[in-house]
């Protein structure tokens, strides 16, 4: 197949490429507690608040305030709450031309206990995400080309995201899959993903062995690259991110450290930062960089996608590192 060619800006040079991501949209219904509660506890809530979620739209809003031509496949339902995600899409700089609004189902939804230190535990309704149908995602991907990073995550059908990431290989774009939440039905999926993120849960998920020492980190490497990707990025919270590629083994990315408030969304807020910075032409191991830094500020604020800085906040606040 004839690749696409590359758009170029006013002035001939190659252009940033889009972020398409295919994945979910929820309403997140965030409780804030002192602590969270046990098995058969009660506890009375400091108070509760209404955000916009789902992995998908919280990296797709990510690579928008980063300054990314970022683009969200999604399916809602033609209730309220699909509403009150459209417009919060298009705030964010979300192109929403393809959030698709389907009858008789219920937008998604979470349900998300945050506790003083910032931890959380979280229950997603999947609602009309179910629905998004593989046809929908080759239909949004089908204008990709070389440049765009197309990027998925496992809170929709593994068949949608296949056919999302298959058709954005035929294209030329890059792709790139979150293997969250994992499960190993997507182990089929590694083999159309160029880049594969997964935090170190996930990471010991996949290999079934305990990263415990460089031995270990060396199985998770080569069982990755049996598995079909190049290169991957494990998310470590406090501890950074470790970046693998094809023939460089692991890098270590430090963390910045911070006085978290709500770890609520800082993946995603990794994955999307990650996501514009490729989409920019940047190498994966400095992108990895900038992306722990920018999920590091967003852990210092509330909610998911109301803790994402755009470029210019957040360039500020690296400056301030210094």
């Amino acid at each position: 197949m004839r690749k696409p060619a590359v758009t170029r800006d006013a002035q001939g040079e190659p252009a940033a490429g889009r972020v398409v991501v295919v994945g979910s949209a929820n309403v997140d219904l965030t409780v804030r507690v002192a602590g969270l509660p046990v098995p058969g506890e009660t506890v009375v809530a400091i108070e509760m608040a209404r955000y916009p979620g789902g992995k998908g739209a919280n990296q797709a809003a990510a690579a928008a305030r980063l300054g990314a031509q970022a683009v969200l496949v999604a399916a809602l339902g033609s209730d309220a709450e699909g509403e009150f995600l459209v417009r919060e899409a298009a705030a964010a700089g979300i192109d929403p031309s393809h959030l698709h609004r389907l009858s008789g189902v219920s937008s998604g939804r979470a349900l998300i206990t945050v506790d003083c230190a910032g931890e959380n535990t979280i229950v997603v309704v999947p609602g009309a995400n179910a629905a998004l149908t593989a046809e929908h995602a080759r239909e949004s991907v089908r204008p990709c080309g070389p440049g765009d990073v197309v990027s998925s995550v496992l809170e929709i059908p593994l068949d949608t995201i296949g056919a999302a990431l298959s058709e954005a290989r035929e294209r030329g774009a890059l792709t790139l899959l979150n293997l969250s939440p994992m499960t190993a039905a997507a182990r089929p999926l590694l083999a159309v993903a160029d880049v594969l993120v997964l935090n170190g849960h996930e990471a010991q998920q996949l290999s079934g062995h305990r990263l415990v020492d460089e031995r270990d980190w060396g199985y998770l490497a080569q069982h990755i690259e049996s598995l079909g990707p190049r290169r991957a990025v494990v998310t470590l919270g406090a501890a950074g991110a470790s970046v693998l590629q094809a023939g460089s083994g692991w890098q270590q990315v430090a963390a910045v450290q911070v006085a978290a408030v709500d770890t609520t969304g800082c993946g995603d807020a990794f994955t999307g930062a990650l996501a514009a910075n490729l989409a920019q032409g940047t190498g994966l191991l400095p992108a990895a960089r900038l992306a722990v830094s920018y999920a590091a500020l967003a852990a210092t604020r509330p909610g998911a996608q109301s803790s994402y800085a755009d470029r210019a906040e957040f360039e500020a606040w690296m400056r301030g590192l210094d």
